[in-house]
């Protein structure tokens, strides 16, 4: 005989941890198909008895609304040379979207 075959179950329907030779992962059952490498886990919430509050609802809306302002603060080019100068003169924070993020969070205010 050439050799054994061992029957591995598929990675996208294991549940629990799994230690390989190479890479150490977490396999789950996964939404999107293919394992990607390294570290990953998914799962689904159980709205029924953990629903959503309304301030993971407000958490969300406020990460939503900094995002838009960021990307669209980088994108104006008035703004991107004052923003630049004012990144320069600080040391807190190593990249320029750092930067524009906190100052849009800090000054969010709701709708």
């Amino acid at each position: 005989m050439a050799g054994t075959i061992n029957y591995l179950a598929p990675v996208d329907n294991a549940s629990g941890k799994i230690f390989g030779k190479k890479e150490k992962f977490v396999a789950v059952t996964r939404n999107w198909g293919n394992r990607r490498r390294g570290c990953s886990a998914t799962g689904q919430r159980d709205l029924k008895n953990h629903p959503i509050t309304q301030a993971e609802k407000d958490h969300h809306a406020k990460f939503a609304a900094v995002a838009a302002a960021t990307n669209a603060r980088l994108a104006d080019p008035n703004q991107m040379a004052i923003d630049q100068l004012a990144f320069k003169a600080q040391s807190k924070y190593t990249t320029l979207r750092q930067y524009v993020w906190n100052q849009e969070w800090n000054a969010y205010t709701p709708a």
